[in-house]
C-alpha cells in the first residue's frame, strides 16, 4: 500500500497581489510525488483574485481533489473584534514576514461564522472545489503578548464563560499553575484558568461545528489545520472535540518555523509573554517541556504526540504536518530534518507536505519523496 499525503499551494492572502506561478515546475512536482506517493488532495489558497484555472485544471486531469485553503477568524476586515476587560478591542501587533495577518476576531461570535459563509458565497466558486480546509480556527496565542490570551470579553463571551478576577498568573516558571499534560490537554490548579480555557476550546468547536455543517451541506469535505497537541490547547483548539467535524485533520509539527504555528516560536512567545528576562523565560520553556517528558522538542515528542491523537481524536483521518519549503529566516529547512521527521510520522494516516509546494526546493521535495 503506498503512502497517503496532502500538498498544500500558497497563492497569497486576501487583497495581496496575486502570486505568480511556474506552471511547469509545479506541475513537475505533482508528477514526481504521484509517482510516489496518493495525493489524497491539494490545499490551494487563500487570495480569490490568484489565476489558479491551469493548477485546476491539471488536478482534474490526475484525479486529485482540490480544496479551498481558507483562514477563518483571522486576517478578514469585517470580523467582530476580540474584546479586553476594558471594553475595548485587543491590540494584536504581529506581522508575518509576507504580509500574512494574524489579527484574530472572535471565534465564538456567531456572527464571525456567518461572516466566512458570506466570503465563501461573495468571493469563491465553492463548486470548483472538493473541499475546505481551515485554517486559524483558534482564539490568538502568545504573539502579541498576554492580553491576546485573556479574551475574549466581548457581550457575547463574557455571558457565556463567567470569568472574572480569580485568573491568578505569576511570573514564575509555572504562571499557568499547570499540574499535568493528558489526553492533549494540560490540567491547572487554578480555577479560573482552567474555565478559560475550557470555555475557548468549546467556543472554537462550536463555531467550527456550525461551519463543518455547512460545508458538508454543499458537499465538500472538510479538513482542519491545528498547532501541535500541547500548543493547541492555549488557543482553543481540542482535538477530540474538532476531529468529529472534520474528514481529516493536520497537527503543524513544525520544528524548524519560526513563525506563528511553528513550534520554537510559539514556545518563545509562550515563555516570554509573562515577563521576568530572558532567564525566567528559559525557566518557564524548560518547566514546560519537563512536563511533556522532554528535554527538547524531537521527533520521540512527536512521536508520542501522534500516538496521543490517534487515541483522543476518533476516526478523521491524520495527516501529520512536516514544513518542506524554504525560508532561510523563517523556515531554515533541510533534507536531513525532513526525513527524520516524516520517519517518524509513519504511524499517522498519511503526512501533509507543508505548507507550500511552490517555495519547496528540489532537494527538499526528493528528501520527502525518498522516505514515502
Amino acid at each position: 500500500m503506498r503512502n497517503s499525503v496532502t500538498v498544500q499551494i500558497y497563492t497569497g492572502g486576501f487583497g495581496s497581489a496575486p502570486e505568480r506561478f511556474d506552471m511547469p515546475a509545479i506541475k513537475d512536482k505533482l508528477l514526481r510525488i504521484c509517482k510516489t506517493a496518493d495525493v489524497a488532495c491539494v490545499m490551494i489558497g487563500w487570495n480569490p483574485d490568484a489565476r489558479i484555472s491551469a493548477i485546476m485544471d491539471l488536478l482534474r486531469g490526475m484525479g486529485i481533489e482540490a480544496h479551498l485553503w481558507l483562514p477563518v477568524f483571522s486576517g478578514w476586515d469585517g470580523l467582530s473584534p476580540l474584546v479586553g476587560r476594558h471594553g475595548g478591542p485587543v491590540r494584536q501587533d504581529y506581522r508575518a514576514e509576507n504580509g500574512e495577518r494574524f489579527d484574530f476576531g472572535c471565534p465564538a461570535d456567531p456572527q464571525n461564522v456567518r461572516f466566512i459563509e458570506r466570503v465563501i458565497e461573495t468571493f469563491f466558486s465553492a463548486s470548483r472545489y472538493d473541499g475546505v480546509f481551515l485554517d486559524k480556527i483558534r482564539f490568538p496565542g502568545f504573539m502579541s503578548g498576554l492580553q491576546t490570551v485573556l479574551t475574549c470579553f466581548c457581550p457575547y463571551c463574557s455571558e457565556l464563560h463567567g470569568i472574572s478576577e480569580d485568573l491568578d498568573f505569576s511570573e514564575g516558571d509555572n504562571p499557568l499553575h499547570l499540574t499535568a499534560y493528558e489526553g492533549l490537554r494540560y490540567k491547572t490548579g487554578n480555577p479560573g484558568v482552567s474555565r478559560l480555557f475550557d470555555y475557548k476550546a468549546k467556543a472554537v468547536t462550536e463555531s467550527v461545528a456550525s461551519l463543518s455543517g455547512y460545508f458538508r451541506s454543499r458537499g465538500l469535505k472538510v479538513g482542519l489545520d491545528l498547532f501541535a497537541p500541547f500548543l493547541s490547547h492555549f488557543v482553543g483548539q481540542d482535538y477530540g472535540g474538532l476531529a468529529p467535524y472534520a474528514d481529516y485533520i493536520k497537527p503543524m509539527f513544525y520544528r524548524k518555523t519560526n513563525a506563528p504555528a511553528g513550534i520554537p516560536f510559539e514556545l518563545d512567545v509562550y515563555a516570554n509573554a509573562f515577563g521576568g528576562g530572558p532567564d525566567a523565560a528559559a525557566k518557564r520553556k524548560g518547566f514546560l517541556l519537563n512536563m511533556l517528558k522532554a528535554d527538547v522538542v524531537d521527533s520521540g515528542l512527536i512521536g508520542r504526540e501522534i500516538s496521543a491523537i490517534r487515541e483522543n481524536a476518533g476516526c478523521a483521518k491524520l495527516y501529520a504536518g512536516v514544513e518542506i519549503n524554504y525560508n532561510e529566516k523563517i523556515a531554515p529547512v533541510t533534507a536531513r530534518y525532513i526525513q527524520e521527521s516524516i520517519d517518524v510520522m509513519r504511524s499517522a494516516d498519511g503526512v501533509a507536505l507543508s505548507w507550500d509546494l511552490c517555495s519547496t526546493p528540489d532537494e527538499n521535495l526528493d528528501a520527502a519523496l525518498e522516505c514515502l
